[in-house]
């Protein structure tokens, strides 16, 4: 069984639990249109409910238009490429918090949809030659 919050987004509420592309593509647009009302966008940690700890997890920057993902595995770390030759960073809100994105990481809000519909489609093991991701340097 699954909880499901009974507001949205507030203190204490459970995660929100998506099973299906749908009920995935619902709460985009809702992250979405919060994330147009507000002074940045905002980011989602993403996880296999079952097993949060087994597998890569995701954390996606939602705006009105624009977001990025980076997945962050044991062995990798993924996300996804804008402008190349883009420099600084973009502000995301976690949890109330800043969080410094590079701004060469943002993508259309189309891409951030297709890379968390790949995260579902295969379990939480996007594979590795997926276009929209690519590797990132760790420093």
């Amino acid at each position: 069984m699954t909880a499901r919050p009974e507001n949205d987004y507030g203190p204490g509420d459970p995660a929100i639990i998506v099973a299906t592309q749908e009920e995935l593509s619902a709460f985009i647009d809702r992250v979405s249109a919060r994330s147009a009302a507000q002074p940045c966008p905002s980011l989602i940690e993403v996880s296999i409910a079952e097993d949060p700890y087994g597998f890569p997890t995701l954390n996606a920057g939602i705006g009105a238009n624009h977001g990025y993902v980076r997945v962050s595995g044991r062995d990798e770390l993924r996300a996804t490429q804008g402008d190349p030759n883009a420099s600084g960073d973009v502000v995301y809100d976690f949890q109330g918090h800043e969080t410094l994105v590079p701004v060469s990481q943002e993508v259309p809000l189309d891409t951030v949809r297709a890379v968390l519909a790949a995260y579902l489609d295969h379990g939480g093991l996007i594979p590795q030659d997926f276009p929209h991701l690519h590797e990132v340097a760790v420093v």
